[in-house]
């Protein structure tokens, strides 16, 4: 599939979404995504994790999101934040031993409506970037589509796949546990961060991006589509 094919594909999606979706979610389709075309230096991006309590979307649930926006190839820690998100069910214990969420942490955190309330506006016209991005997709597709009746559709930038990429083009073999996020982060040489907070574990993408970023395009003039997912 060509290129204006994808895009041809994409909006079709985005048409069919945004037809469908109410409140909060039909603002975000109200604000048109980013041209493709665009250099990624002039592109503002928002790195997202998530923790939850398995990794099935539709029997599972978040418990925690960290986000932090990417603006001018750097990462504006001012825009960082983190919260514990309440679930409608309980947190098991095989999920708990990871990130270390308990129920008790819960109790009185906000739901997940209030926070995408909080989040969407702050993707919108922007693009999302993610370690293993289909997990953030699915939990958030999955939420919009229950909570406002569409799932979310967006530009997507994968640090996971741009490692795959980077390991196929030198034609070395892919090594276990070569595309976990701390294992690339070293490749870059960068430093080693605490894994499974979400915050922690959203600065430590964008970074990892902007050092998969520098890598391809010194000059800063590499396009968008060349790094989407």
């Amino acid at each position: 599939m060509g290129l204006q094919e994808k895009l041809k594909d994409s909006q079709f999606y985005r048409r069919w979404n945004r037809n469908r979706a109410r409140g909060p979610l039909a603002q975000f389709y109200d604000i048109p995504p980013v041209d493709p075309e665009k250099p990624v230096s002039d592109v503002e991006f928002v790195a997202v994790d998530l923790e939850t309590t398995g990794l099935h979307p539709k029997k599972d649930a978040i418990i925690s999101i960290g986000w932090v926006v990417v603006r001018n190839r750097g990462v504006d820690l001012s825009s960082a934040y983190h919260t514990l998100v309440r679930p409608n069910r309980d947190v098991r214990e095989s999920s708990a031993v990871v990130h270390g969420i308990l129920d008790s942490h819960l109790e009185n955190a906000p739901d997940i409506d209030e926070i995408l309330r909080q989040l969407l506006p702050i993707l919108a016209g922007r693009v999302l970037l993610a370690h293993h991005a289909p997990i953030e997709l699915g939990f958030l597709g999955r939420a919009c589509k229950r909570l406002y009746g569409a799932s979310l559709q967006m530009p997507t930038v994968d640090t996971l796949v741009l490692g795959l990429r980077d390991i196929h083009r030198q034609g070395t073999p892919l090594k276990s546990g070569a595309l976990k996020l701390q294992n690339l982060r070293k490749a870059h040489n960068l430093p080693p961060y605490r894994a499974h907070n979400a915050l922690t574990d959203a600065i430590a993408t964008a970074e990892l991006f902007l050092a998969q970023i520098d890598k391809r395009d010194p000059k800063g003039e590499l396009e968008l589509d060349r790094v989407l997912r």
